[in-house]
């Protein structure tokens, strides 16, 4: 019997889903197949208790969950071969590649959904996007989200903002990184050590955010709270916003990042 799952691109993602529906009781390990590649991962696999997918046989699964790179997408849909509509449900996490050219791929006929997690789902903290364009069956769409469901949040977005969706979460932790790298290396530029200026920056953006999710108000309340008229807080946002003048403050700073992700996903999908 075929694994009721099959997770074609065993990474970092790939192993987190897995990670996520064996712990939320979605699959049994052995309700669930790899199929990479890499001798590495196949083995990390199996290190996992999962079976090891046999491409000719995936018609007879469930889900088939495509986690590889898009550049590989092509060698992954060549050994798949053609898959029915009434074959497994095709779920995708690749960024750029759009439905319809994963169902072309694939045959012509596969019942495609487009998933876009982001790295949190490492840690059972990813959000989520699913498509929900019209001619995506109800069911199908309730399958996707029970599975990411196991890895974080989840909502649903038309595919055509998932370049968007892309920019937004997808490269988010990267931004949210960098901007932690960067209050580091200043801290340490105010005369704090590397290993002081380190933890003070990072369990300031930990706690933050945990006081972001467990309260009901909105991080401008939450900003005002701290933003005294004439004091320190107040000082250091009218910096950041005029030291970001050249696209017009923090806001349009942020505006122009995303919009560069966006466009560059959008690239990525017309190549």
């Amino acid at each position: 019997m075929a694994p009721r799952i099959v997770i074609v691109g065993f990474g970092n993602l790939g192993q987190a889903i897995a990670r996520g529906a064996i712990a939320s009781g979605l699959a049994a390990p052995s309700e669930i197949g790899a199929l990479d590649p890499e001798p590495a991962q196949r083995a990390r696999a199996e290190e996992h208790g999962l079976r090891l997918a046999n491409p000719a046989r995936i018609g007879e699964s469930e889900t088939v969950l495509l986690a590889v790179k898009p550049q590989s997408f092509q060698e992954a849909a060549t050994a798949l071969g053609t898959i029915p509509t009434d074959g497994p449900l095709v779920i995708s996490v690749m960024a750029g590649v759009r439905s319809g050219a994963i169902r072309d791929a694939l045959g012509g006929a596969a019942r495609v959904v487009r998933a876009m997690p982001n790295t949190p789902a490492a840690v059972g903290r990813a959000v989520t996007a699913v498509a929900s364009d019209a001619d995506v069956a109800e069911d199908d769409l309730a399958r996707v989200e029970q599975l990411f469901a196991s890895v974080g949040k989840t909502v649903r977005v038309p595919e055509a903002l998932f370049d968007a969706v892309t920019a937004v979460s997808g490269s988010g932790p990267a931004f949210v990184f960098r901007f932690l790298e960067a209050w580091t290396a200043a801290a340490e530029s105010l005369g704090l050590s590397e290993e002081k200026a380190a933890v003070l920056a990072r369990e300031t953006l930990i706690g933050a955010a945990a006081l972001l999710e467990r309260t009901d108000d909105g991080p401008q309340v939450l900003r005002a709270r701290v933003t005294s008229k004439g004091g320190t807080t107040a000082a250091g946002l009218a910096r950041m916003d005029d030291a970001a003048t050249r696209t017009g403050g923090i806001d349009a700073l942020m505006l122009e990042t995303l919009r560069a992700a966006r466009d560059r996903g959008a690239e990525l999908g017309r190549g």
